[in-house]
């Protein structure tokens, strides 16, 4: 029971009596931290949300965007990091199903899904095991309903050993006069359609809203749900046809809290009540008891609000599609929620009370471990004797090297949308056939957790920026965010403290960028009980931006020797928290690199300018791993050496050849341009007012940094590649 002794007595005082047994179990699945927000919503309302394209804001399953003419991008992310720890296949697949499900809920198609992973060491056996199981469940699920994995990102750290975060995000296209959005009223009918009802993942979202004991694992397993991708289809092509027909209201997904949370969301937004009788409801087990059918979590079901005069036509569309469906009760003036049982009356609640706890507001306080992972003044670095060693080691650590072996378990090309694929842009781009065959939008998700440990103000604005950045680099002009807030117990203070400083730096980062926040999820409780240990939170950042001619997207290969490699941005001595101190010298301390939203927005649009007149061949923006290894996977991607100089890199404060190389200062673009056009691109930063240095050229089967005539790393491609493309697998085979 998740309930706390104030939250029983507020519940008695609420009814005027000792609650039911049903009651009771819709109170402890809606007032979860999970369903209920209510630890983090006084904090939520700092994020900008607003913007003259959103359709659709937070508080509803998914956002909606307006993207081109009559279209809107319909987008959603969503965490399942408990059930992943327990059971990672399960729990991956479910997550996928979950928030596919929230972009059906306005009647979207999906189009794509992106994965946000965060492991432990892969040479850890169970660590290893989880990955396995995790990849592997996002890509069955994916695969089976013909939604592709087409972008997102991965980071592994021992803190995620026995407990991993797994988010997922999902993106959808509509039209948007077919929009579900409608006015639910009274004597409309609820229907629920697709899986049956059963005992899987009973209470989940309680399961969600505390610690685990990772030493007890086998006992969460009732709460797994357990996914149908097959049912999950069917209800995909049901919703898009009914979107078109326009002959549903209202749509939900009974997701975390089950029924009992899709009704008192549903009844209280719009000031209804509801009459259920739960004996309607197609179930997979005959004994199920009434209680259970509320809280349940089976996945693969979804609440549709009917008007009486359409019901027959959704009947028929239902029968189409061959999906199951029952008519569980209907809408009313009430403003109460009245649950009966074979006609016995077992819950009556009022839904506002039901479905908006109080706020908890919590006690902050920061951890001592975060002023003493500052407090490094005395720090004193090695000097490097072998720089191309470091280049090999930073190229095979796990959060650098390629990512192939995730994602080629993915079937990322179904739907003959992706025109920038895995491994060659910064963000995927995906044409938007629905609208016009030029447009397209482009999609990428971000995060770092050791940033956020370090700082996690700055740790979650530098994800934003990170994320604006990519969408840049990729031809696109970006639009609008999601996040997913990863944190401990909010009940301690240390923990909830991380929490409230994500939100800041999100918020601040965002405002200044003028990205819209219209969504998101926050995930409390990632901690293993057992051991008392919060694994490391993280701020994740899903955008999108638009396309207005797909044929001028980009990728970071290197393209055509002779042509120049210029940066964009100047370099700062910003190796705190950097990978280069992690990979290379053990050491996780120090302060983050700034974060320059107004920079972001200069550098930013000069880019974009460069990208409209033709003038790069190739875009990648600097971020871990610095301007070294950024133009290391310009080159692995391309199979072009280069040779840059650093003399020529603009730089402030940097002492050491190490931070010019390894630096991971924000706001930072490496292009490739033609020689022809290289002073139209100068001319143009100075209009623009962006510092640019032209370091060198594309070409050789090296690459080669310098500091004037001294060679400072010289790397064949060969030993590039091998480092980059092959580490990864390697560790996942050990």
């Amino acid at each position: 029971m998740t309930l706390s002794s104030d939250e029983l007595s507020e519940i008695r005082s609420i009814l005027g009596r000792e609650p039911t047994d049903a009651e009771l179990l819709m109170f402890e699945a809606q007032w979860s931290e999970h369903c209920s927000y209510k630890s983090s919503r006084h904090y939520l309302k700092l994020l900008p949300s607003e913007g003259v394209d959103v359709l659709i804001g937070p508080g509803r399953d998914a956002a909606a965007v307006r993207v081109f003419r009559d279209f809107a991008v319909v987008l959603k992310i969503e965490s399942h990091n408990h059930p992943s720890a327990v059971d990672p296949y399960n729990g991956a697949s479910t997550g996928v199903g979950g928030v596919v499900r929230d972009i059906l809920t306005l009647g979207a198609k999906p189009i794509a899904l992106l994965d946000l992973l965060f492991f432990g060491n892969p040479r850890d056996k169970h660590a290893n095991w989880l990955i396995k199981g995790v990849v592997r469940g996002i890509s069955d699920y994916g695969n089976r309903i013909g939604v592709p994995v087409v972008s997102g990102m991965v980071w592994f750290d021992e803190s995620y050993n026995k407990y991993p975060l797994v988010n997922v995000a999902c993106i959808g296209i509509v039209e948007i006069s077919k929009i579900i959005n409608g006015v639910p009223e009274d004597g409309d009918y609820i229907v629920i359609i697709g899986n049956t009802t059963g005992r899987d993942g009973i209470l989940g979202s309680s399961f969600a809203s505390k610690p685990l004991d990772l030493q007890e694992d086998s006992s969460y397993l009732p709460a797994i749900q357990v996914g149908n991708p097959l049912i999950e289809k069917l209800i995909i092509d049901f919703l898009v046809e009914a979107a078109e027909l326009r002959i549903l209201k209202h749509v939900k997904d009974l997701g975390g809290g089950g029924l009992a949370t899709a009704i008192a969301e549903l009844t209280s937004n719009y000031g209804l009540g509801a009459y259920i009788l739960l004996e309607r409801l197609h179930t997979r087990e005959p004994d199920l008891r009434p209680e259970e059918m509320l809280v349940s979590e089976s996945q693969e079901r979804m609440l549709l609000v009917v008007s009486r005069e359409d019901f027959r036509k959704v009947e028929e569309l239902l029968s189409k599609y061959n999906l199951q469906y029952s008519v569980a009760g209907y809408l009313d003036r009430s403003g109460l929620i009245k649950v009966y049982y074979n006609g016995k009356l077992v819950a009556c609640i009022p839904a506002d009370k039901l479905a908006r706890p109080q706020v908890r507001f919590r006690s902050v306080e920061i951890p001592e471990h975060y002023i003493k992972l500052h407090n490094n003044d005395n720090l004193v670095l090695p000097e490097v004797k072998n720089l191309n060693e470091v280049m090999l080691k930073l190229l095979s650590s796990p959060n650098i090297a390629s990512k192939e072996w995730i994602y080629s378990q993915y079937d990322y090309e179904v739907g003959v949308r992706t025109v920038v694929k895995p491994g060659f842009g910064d963000a995927a781009v995906l044409r938007l056939i629905d609208v016009d065959g030029r447009v397209g939008i482009a999609v990428k998700g971000d995060g770092n957790p050791r940033y956020v440990f370090l700082n996690p103000f700055r740790g979650a604005a530098n994800a934003v920026a990170e994320c604006y950045r990519n969408l840049i680099s990729v031809g696109s002009k970006p639009i609008a965010i999601v996040d997913e807030l990863n944190a401990g117990n909010p009940e301690k203070p240390t923990h909830y403290w991380y929490f409230t400083e994500m939100v800041k730096g999100i918020s601040w980062c965002a405002s200044e960028l003028k990205l819209p926040v219209v969504g998101g999820k926050v995930s409390f409780y990632n901690e293993d009980l057992s051991r008392g240990v919060m694994v490391k939170p993280v701020a994740t950042i899903v955008g999108v931006g638009v396309i207005d001619d797909i044929a001028k997207s980009l990728t970071f290969e290197l393209k055509r020797e002779g042509n120049y490699v210029l940066v964009v941005g100047t370099t700062y001595p910003e190796l705190g928290g950097s990978e280069y101190l992690h990979s290379c010298l053990g050491l996780e301390l120090g302060e983050v690199p700034l974060p320059r939203p107004s920079t972001e927005v200069f550098n930013g649009e000069y880019i974009s300018k460069l990208v409209e007149l033709g003038y790069v061949e190739a875009v990648h923006d600097i971020d871990i791993g610095g301007l070294a290894v950024a133009i290391a996977e310009m080159c692995i991607t391309g199979m072009n050496g280069a040779r840059l100089d650093l003399r020529r890199l603009p730089s402030r404060g940097c002492s050491r050849v190490e931070e010019l190389l390894f630096s991971e200062t924000q706001a930072r673009y490496l292009v490739e341009v033609k020689r022809d056009v290289v002073d139209s691109v100068l001319e143009l930063a100075t209009h623009y007012g962006v510092d640019v240095g032209i370091l060198g050229e594309v070409g050789g089967d090296s690459l080669v940094l310098t500091w004037g005539n001294s060679k400072i790393i010289n790397v064949s491609l060969d030993e590039l590649r091998e480092a980059y493309m092959n580490s990864l697998e390697s560790l996942m085979s050990w």
